[in-house]
């Protein structure tokens, strides 16, 4: 059933008919048209109160390491459906808003290779991969080799789910992010929250889900205040104008970055230390901007707020409590506060794969979201969905559809 849902989502018009199908038998409370002002009609749910009981599911993006000619076959099938979507005429008009700059462009393994990065899709660890203090090494290759390598590099992108994607922004640059609360966060009130008072305005420290939610649906259709870290992925590199060499997905980078780099002959390393990773992150949010911290939210706050963001990204089991009190978190330093969110997460990387356990968490984010938004959000990415095959209905994500679904 799979195949004929992707099928019947190649235009518009499928997602339009899909609609009408939810007005008349499933949801007739939530039928709207497509007005914008319509959106902050609806009651505000938050995140931070008490959490359903979730129901963990396999992560389908945890798969076995392939092989190079896997890896390879994998490479050619995703050029190819590519190649088969774009020959539409509708994929090669430019899109409205922001467009492919120079600045998402950036040469990097010695010049061997052009990256077109999109924001939320591994950009970080990819540029401390590319731009590390000690040079990059070159496999042993001629000179005629190397000099053509650099006057004709491969280019490369690479994408992710996007819903994935889109709790990944709401984490990193609303929950944990307060140096983006007076940007991304103001924003997002001042446009989705009535009557929100000159506090709320000012921190912007606050933001919900569904109000981010809201927010990006509102972006994309009003073309207003597009954010580059949530803009459809095929609008940031101009996928069907462009011939890029390979499409690598973020679900298999650990197969996928190797392979790209070893096919320009360069040597580097692509480990990756995520307790270092956190502790940066409490070291950004505890000290240098501990006084926005305690100004616009509380520092036991924040602490439970990381902690939880920490345990929906899969860094930290959510079997394992914050070890701590208020008073005890209040009166800690920064390097204490992280040392108990490292320890945590040390011992959390011996449990194994978390990757069910962060897809629960997405879960429990897009089931606060009501049907006809979700539905909404499928339609505006609809053409990230169809160029790189991400599922565009998950049942988990849509659990209204199960039954027509299993009805077929």
């Amino acid at each position: 059933m799979t195949s004929q849902l992707w099928r019947f989502f190649q235009s518009r018009r499928g997602i339009t008919a899909v609609l009408l199908v939810i007005g008349m038998f499933l949801v007739p409370l939530f039928l709207i048209g497509k007005n914008t002002s319509r959106i902050a009609r609806f009651k505000i749910s938050q995140v931070f109160g008490s959490k359903p009981a979730r129901t963990v599911t396999a992560d389908s993006s945890h798969r076995q390491v392939g092989t190079p000619s896997e890896i390879m076959k994998r490479f050619m099938m995703r050029q190819q459906h590519l190649q088969t979507v774009c020959s539409r005429p509708e994929y090669r008009r430019p899109d409205h808003g922001l467009r492919t700059s120079d600045s998402n462009f950036h040469y990097v393994a010695l010049h061997r290779l052009q990256w077109c990065s999109i924001a939320k899709v591994g950009t970080m660890f990819m540029k401390s991969k590319f731009y590390p203090q000690k040079p990059l090494r070159s496999q042993d290759l001629d000179e005629k080799t190397q000099a053509y390598l650099f006057n004709h590099p491969k280019s490369f992108y690479f994408v992710r789910d996007p819903y994935s994607r889109l709790v990944s922004g709401f984490l990193d640059k609303l929950m944990t992010a307060p140096d983006r609360w007076g940007d991304i966060g103001r924003k997002v009130i001042i446009s989705q929250r009535k009557d929100a008072s000159p506090y709320e305005v000012d921190c912007g420290s606050d933001v919900t889900f569904l109000e981010f939610f809201k927010y990006v649906i509102w972006a994309e259709t009003t073309n207003k205040t597009r954010n580059i870290h949530f803009l459809p992925m095929h609008d940031l590199c101009d996928v069907c104008n462009r011939n890029y060499d390979y499409i690598g997905h973020l679900e298999t980078i650990k197969e996928d970055l190797p392979y790209i780099v070893d096919s320009v002959g360069v040597v580097m390393d692509l480990s990756e230390n995520t307790t270092d990773d956190v502790v940066g992150l409490f070291k950004k949010v505890f000290l240098r901007n501990r006084q926005v911290v305690k100004t616009c939210l509380g520092i036991y706050p924040m602490m439970k707020r990381m902690w939880w963001s920490l345990q929906a990204r899969g860094l930290i089991a959510d079997t394992m409590p914050l070890p701590a009190s208020k008073s005890e978190v209040e009166m800690a330093s920064w390097e204490q506060l992280a040392s108990w969110a490292a320890q945590a997460h040390i011992n959390t990387r011996e449990l194994g794969s978390r990757s069910a356990q962060k897809r629960a968490f997405r879960i429990d984010l897009f089931r606060e979201i009501p049907l006809h938004l979700r539905l909404w959000f499928v339609e505006l990415y609809s053409k990230d969905f169809q160029l790189f095959q991400f599922e565009p209905l998950p049942p988990d994500y849509f659990p209204e559809f199960n039954n027509v679904i299993n009805d077929h």
